[in-house]
């Protein structure tokens, strides 16, 4: 009973956090690409440490401020089952060509503790790796069109 009852609550959590991505990525599909880095995207991560990997998803707010801050709400899947959305808030700077950014969130220490994040935008190409106590990988990403 005690197991059910748990699996049940991890569902209801899970599904809970998985509708608020749902609604914003909705959104950006129907708003189209935006300027700079803003907009919706998908692609894949990877583990260097230890090989997991699955669909990577995010939505990109519009700068925050002058400073370049955006608001990166990632969903990602694992293990095929799997999945769990996180939000951090990345400076991003432009280059030529693209932008740079870099940024960190704080996750339970089961979970790697602290993770940091530095990649690049580049046309339609999002490249960046991340770090934790306990990982270590890499996602890659492209820009979605506007849904029809």
């Amino acid at each position: 009973m005690k197991n059910t009852l748990f699996i049940l609550l991890l569902t209801a959590l899970l599904t809970s956090c998985s509708a608020g991505f749902r609604r914003e990525w909705n959104t950006a599909l129907k708003t189209g690409p935006q300027p700079g880095v803003a907009g919706a995207w998908e692609g894949t991560w990877k583990s260097h440490v230890n090989g997991h990997h699955g669909r990577l998803r995010a939505v990109v707010s519009a700068p925050k401020n002058d400073t370049g801050d955006h608001d990166f709400h990632y969903h990602a899947t694992w293990a095929r089952i799997l999945s769990g959305g996180f939000r951090a808030e990345h400076r991003v700077t432009p280059l030529r060509g693209g932008s740079s950014f870099k940024g960190s969130h704080q996750m339970p220490d089961w979970a790697g503790g602290l993770y940091t994040y530095e990649g690049t935008v580049k046309g339609d190409s999002f490249e960046a790796c991340y770090e934790c106590a306990k990982d270590k990988g890499v996602f890659s990403m492209r820009r979605v069109p506007q849904a029809r």
